[in-house]
């Protein structure tokens, strides 16, 4: 049956292809967009532009302190392309979106000293 909702099928799922979502982008450039980092909508921040879709509903979500994760979720999208969505709307100013710190370090000795005791009390 025919509905007035052409851009996305239920049983197949968003019928526009994810390049034409990130205008041909795969990956968010220098991003450093974990799973677990919060989103959140700068306030009166108005978009220059048009927004997509995919972007409208980014910035609805953000009203709140929202994970990537989450947003994923609701877009149904993987996370390749919401990490450009959100790199896009961060650079235009109208989310924020902490830089996660840098993990390449690894693991304090602390941290190893607990997890090693922890499990030793197993």
């Amino acid at each position: 049956m025919f509905t007035q909702d052409v851009w996305y099928d239920e049983d197949a799922g968003p019928l526009v292809r994810l390049y034409a979502i990130t205008g041909g982008r795969s990956e968010a450039p220098a991003s450093g967009i974990t799973l677990s980092a919060i989103v959140q909508r700068v306030p009166g921040a108005t978009a220059s532009g048009e927004l997509s879709g995919p972007e409208s509903t980014i910035m609805q979500l953000a009203e709140r302190p929202v994970s990537v994760s989450e947003i994923a979720a609701w877009l149904r999208l993987p996370l390749g392309p919401v990490r450009v969505l959100l790199s896009d709307l961060r650079d235009a100013g109208l989310i924020t979106l902490p830089r996660s710190p840098d993990t390449a370090a690894g693991p304090t000795k602390g941290l190893l000293e607990q997890v090693l005791s922890g499990l030793r009390s197993l």
